[in-house]
């Protein structure tokens, strides 16, 4: 793979009489931008024409055989796109003639006329049939696995798994009785895990694992030195088939070389904020999830493939923002998949060449997952398993959301699949307490800090573990009543005003009252209309940190209200004992990498406003001297000065950006 910051212009050249006017086009566009990989769509979107036959191929073998020939004189590698695996989605079509395949069935029996289960043997047989054939004529870098590789998200189908005659066959085998469709789903949506539960989750990740290793298999069969990409979407949605990606890319990866397409979660642009919380709880999480030993090449995506729906600035943040992940390059999505070619007038290939020296620089730090320092959110890949909610739907993990809230509070963190940690700041959230045995919960309180939401303390209470918070009873109270319709600070003050408060009802989460034994300090209150005191609101000792609301809705946006930012600041940031950076404003996000004798700070700006200087607290890290990486490639001594904790920094903070820092110890 290459050692540079590698971009890959993702194309599709319908084999029309007019081919070559594309090809042109894209060559013309790398040899001008520095783009130095190609990876080349067939039979894909407008031009998709379902389970292709082997007769249609040959036009696009032909064409992309010419493409690769001219691309490759010119120092651009080929990939390979094929559009699908078992299909996305019907789209109005379906399976050709002689195709007897059997397609997926969702959990109210409606049948997809396109999707194939991937349990089909029909179905297999033709596709690993043509896999090899494309892969030994085209002998592409990569062969990229599209990201309906997956057992949800297929519409027409209701959201969700595939519940077809061959799925509950072998359902029926796992539970030792026949159940019919109807009685799996009912015991599948019950709120307290049921066997079915987990055996439709165990025979999910199983049916596509398996199907990675015939992948592998083929592919390497066809040509032992093309390597295998996965496109990978939101781990949340990926949980409900119970996807454990570390396992799921060695078994896709024989020749040891991983390698994931990172859904960034903006297909048009959007508010930066919106954007980045999303990067935060999805894309950072993922990433956390694949491990260190995985090539990073994000997918920047365009849809519908305009300027008006993603300008050439917001498609320089999305690049350079994806810096935390640790890149190893970007796969660009950007034009249309029609066949058009490039679209110069776009304005995307200046902001890529732009930006080149800044992420060759960057990729040089070799930034991993495992690096990263701050406070700790504990997730897992198996909640699903333990979850307790009723309904299919209800079992998505939302755990992961407290990532954007926090991290765009300005929280440096981490992810970690350990249970086991020692003098952390620990976040307990939502249902993946349930992740913990009481065993690990104990330990976890008696050698942590651990901050804890509302949810998380109900669950402390089904355990008969309250104690672990020097609570009594917790009571579930929800939002949107008559009490309860805010959060006053009791015995401080705000910015000299008295009576500071927050909404409890809009745009909040599910509050919980919790009472608690006499030792705990309680510094804010619920009331009602009429200022009468209705519960509890943030309580602390110097060994927990309690929040009595639900953190686990992207469109909770009361969190971020003063109120909350200050008590966090107050009573949570001094029981910090780790490595941390803290921003002093909001949409400021910092990502802290230790490495050895110095750590790598990366701050991304997601506001629309610059700030004149770079300013941020930083917490038992030992400062002997900043870098900063900048824009040309070059390094420089960053001029600071440091005032406790705060770092000031001589240097902006421009909007839409990232500011990469090298810290000396």
């Amino acid at each position: 793979m290459e050692s540079e910051f590698l971009h890959c212009l993702r194309a599709q050249i319908y084999p029309d009489e007019y081919y070559q006017e594309r090809i042109d086009s894209i060559k013309n566009f790398c040899l001008k931008y520095g783009v130095k990989n190609a990876i080349l769509i067939f039979n894909g979107e407008e031009h998709n024409v379902g389970h292709i036959k082997d007769e249609e191929l040959p036009s696009w073998i032909k064409v992309m055989k010419e493409a690769k020939t001219q691309l490759n004189a010119v120092g651009v590698s080929i990939s390979l796109n094929p559009w699908m695996e078992m299909g996305h989605l019907d789209r109005g079509r379906k399976l050709q003639e002689g195709q007897n395949f059997v397609t997926m069935v969702d959990r109210n029996g409606k049948t997809s006329e396109l999707v194939a289960c991937p349990l089909d043997t029909e179905w297999k047989k033709y596709y690993l049939h043509q896999l090899e054939y494309y892969v030994k004529e085209i002998k592409p870098e990569v062969l990229w696995i599209e990201d309906d590789f997956r057992l949800h998200n297929h519409p027409p189908l209701d959201w969700g798994g595939c519940f077809c005659s061959l799925h509950m066959k072998e359902f029926s085998k796992r539970l030792g009785k026949k159940e019919t469709r109807e009685e799996f789903i009912q015991h599948l949506e019950e709120e307290i895990p049921s066997i079915e539960r987990k055996v439709w989750l165990d025979f999910s990740f199983e049916t596509i694992d398996g199907l990675a290793k015939e992948i592998a298999e083929t592919v390497k069969r066809a040509n032992p030195s093309t390597h295998i990409g996965l496109m990978s979407s939101m781990p949340s949605q990926h949980a409900m088939e119970a996807r454990h990606w570390a396992k799921l890319h060695e078994d896709l990866s024989p020749d040891g070389i991983k390698i994931d397409r990172i859904h960034l979660p903006s297909y048009r642009e959007e508010g930066s904020k919106k954007y980045y919380f999303d990067f935060n709880r999805i894309s950072m999480v993922n990433r956390s999830f694949i491990g260190d030993d995985c090539l990073i090449y994000p997918e920047l995506e365009n849809s519908s493939f305009s300027s008006f729906v993603k300008d050439n600035k917001f498609v320089a943040f999305q690049l350079e923002s994806a810096i935390p992940l640790g890149l190893s390059g970007m796969t660009y999505n950007i034009y249309a998949h029609c066949g058009n070619g490039v679209q110069e007038e776009f304005g995307y290939g200046e902001k890529i060449k732009e930006l080149t020296p800044y992420l060759n620089k960057v990729k040089e730090l070799n930034l991993l997952p495992s690096q990263m320092k701050g406070i700790t959110f504990p997730f897992d890949e198996n909640t699903v398993y333990h979850t307790h909610k009723q309904g299919f739907l209800n079992l998505i993990p939302k755990d992961f959301d407290i990532v954007g809230y926090f991290s765009s509070l300005g929280y440096s963190y981490k992810v970690s699949k350990d249970k086991s940690f020692n003098n952390q700041m620990v976040f307990l959230n939502g249902q993946n307490v349930r992740n913990f045995s009481k065993d690990e919960l104990i330990e976890l309180f008696k050698n942590n800090y651990v901050f804890v939401d509302g949810i998380a303390a109900s669950i402390l209470q089904e355990y008969d573990l309250l104690y672990l918070i020097h609570a009594k009873n917790v009571e579930f109270r929800g939002q949107h009543h008559q009490y309860d319709a805010f959060e006053m600070m009791l015995n401080d003050t705000y910015d000299n005003m008295h009576h500071y408060k927050a909404t409890s009802q809009r745009r909040n989460g599910d509050y919980y009252s919790i009472v608690y034994e006499d030792d705990v300090n309680i510094v804010s209150g619920l009331f009602d209309a009429r200022m009468k005191l209705t519960g509890n609101g943030v309580a602390y000792t110097s060994s927990f940190f309690v929040y009595p609301y639900g953190i686990e809705n992207s469109e909770d946006t009361s969190f971020f209200m003063p109120l909350r930012r200050f008590l966090f600041a107050k009573y949570l940031l001094p029981n910090i004992k780790n490595e941390f950076i803290y921003c002093l404003s909001d949409g400021i996000y910092p990502y802290l990498y230790k490495q050895e004798k110095r750590y790598v700070l990366v701050l991304t700006n997601a506001n629309y406003n610059d700030f004149d200087n770079t300013e941020f607290e930083a917490f038992n890290i030992p400062i002997k001297d900043i870098e900063m990486i900048c824009k040309d490639g070059n390094i420089k001594k960053a001029n600071y000065k440091m005032v406790g904790n705060k770092v000031i920094i001589d240097e902006p903070l421009k909007y839409l950006s990232t500011s990469t820092f090298i810290i000396h110890c």
